[in-house]
């Protein structure tokens, strides 16, 4: 459908009606759904259409979920196949579930290559949680590292892995045994040092605490690591850092775990962002776009520490459900298709944003730093160029509030609240893709008071 097409009075009657309701009866707690009118009805590629009749196009993918569109047909036809057939089963042996597995194993990034076990898991949460688990089990460690700026999940282990402050208020004590180290954020650099300059001195860091005396760290299980940051901004580190950070795990005998949940599955124009930075992982937990219109999260750890996790420790109810397994099949058939090569089209499309977003840094010294890889991108907003200080979080949601009365849905991220990411289906309509690009740099230019 043509997109984005709103009425005068979008949302409309009974979207406020519906979301009005719904407002006293579910919880506050979620994240989008509590502060976005919106209800709808049905999804095609990137487009939603609400019910009250509006065009809406979804520049986030309903976050890094949906990464080969809404309902795309072969997609559909799975679900639907395989629904007519069976459902939910005990989390035993199904033909679906090894035809995954096989699948998975045979793309996964090298290191893990032919040579990992897969665990299912219902969410990114859960799969966090698994493999610091299945980490403990397989090393007899105990500590975790995580990064600033990280996000791994909002319950138990996961929640103590995760910085931002909003999942962390007023639930504490957190599981202990977690440390968290500087992340490499070049834009905002720590040690307020530049790279290349710098000899990428928050590796140099990271390898002292893990691997010399006195820094708390005796006898970490696991490092675990976004090779993109996703909530914390979309952030893209040099390969030489997530290089360094593999030996000094190998050094101190923790496994290196790589968080592909939102980074993974094709969107930076790889299946997975790890093969990016020339770096293998031991273990990699996935979600999202893996299974798009159905859940389907887990873990993929190297074949080496299956016989370390004891026999029955870890059961799942919906786990492997044949429904999300049929689905997720599908999607790696879409995804690795020569004939439609989204990855190759997700870089192409991924550079022509981002040299529409340079051209338009030239007038709006607001736009501080673009980044992202293939259709992950983000634009991190600053009050001076030279200062950096943040632009206000409410200057943000003023900006997306204003694309969102002309049909665009697209989300915030960053430390501050202070960055827009941008990741649409790898199948969005060119004349869409496009067209809000365009509506983007516009509205930007309409808010520069306000983010500076």
């Amino acid at each position: 459908p043509e997109a984005p097409k709103v009425s005068d009075s979008f949302p409309g009657p009974k979207t406020v009606e519906v979301f009005g309701e719904l407002a006293k009866l579910e919880t506050p707690a979620i994240a989008l759904g509590s502060v976005l009118p919106f209800v709808p009805e049905e999804a095609k590629g990137a487009v939603f259409k609400d019910i009250d009749g509006n065009y809406v196009i979804d520049f986030c993918s309903c976050i890094s979920v949906v990464s080969v569109g809404h309902q795309h047909p072969k997609v559909v036809e799975a679900i639907s196949d395989q629904a007519g057939r069976m459902g939910h089963v005990f989390d035993i042996a199904t033909r679906e579930k090894l035809d995954l597995i096989k699948r998975m194993r045979a793309t996964a990034p090298e290191g893990l290559r032919d040579n990992c076990f897969v665990s299912f898991t219902l969410s990114g949460t859960d799969a966090a949680c698994a493999v610091a688990k299945q980490a403990r089990m397989a090393t007899g460690k105990g500590q975790v590292i995580a990064f600033t700026g990280g996000y791994h999940g909002v319950f138990g282990t996961a929640l103590a892995m995760t910085t931002g402050n909003r999942y962390r208020e007023d639930y504490g004590p957190l599981m202990g045994g977690v440390v968290h180290l500087p992340y490499a954020y070049c834009y905002r650099c720590p040690f307020s040092m530049e790279y290349p300059k710098c000899g990428v001195e928050c590796a140099k860091y990271a390898d002292s605490m893990l691997n010399q005396p006195y820094t708390g760290i005796t006898d970490a299980a696991a490092l675990i690591v976004e090779p993109v940051q996703g909530e914390g901004g979309f952030i893209v580190p040099p390969s030489e850092w997530l290089q360094q950070l593999r030996q000094s795990c190998e050094k101190h005998g923790c496994l290196m775990v790589s968080d592909e949940v939102q980074s993974g599955f094709g969107k930076t124009g790889k299946l997975w962002a790890t093969e990016h930075f020339g770096f293998e992982p031991d273990a990699l937990i996935f979600g999202k776009a893996v299974g798009g219109d159905q859940p389907l999260t887990g873990v993929m750890m190297r074949a080496e520490h299956r016989e370390k996790l004891a026999q029955g420790s870890q059961p799942v109810t919906f786990a492997g459900n044949v429904i999300s397994l049929a689905a997720s099949k599908a999607n790696y058939e879409i995804m690795t298709d020569p004939d439609l090569d989204l990855m190759g089209r997700a870089k192409k499309l991924g550079e022509e944003m981002q040299s529409i977003f340079v051209d338009a840094q030239k007038s709006i010294e607001q736009i501080g730093d673009i980044r992202g890889l293939g259709l992950m991108q983000a634009i991190e907003f600053v009050k001076d160029p030279d200062t950096k200080e943040p632009t206000d979080a409410g200057a943000i949601i003023g900006m997306m509030i204003e694309l969102f009365s002309k049909g665009v849905i697209v989300v915030p991220a960053g430390r501050w609240g202070n960055t827009v990411r941008f990741m649409p289906p790898l199948t969005i309509r060119r004349d869409h893709f496009f067209n809000v690009i365009e509506m983007v740099v516009d509205t930007i230019k309409a808010h520069k008071d306000a983010l500076a």
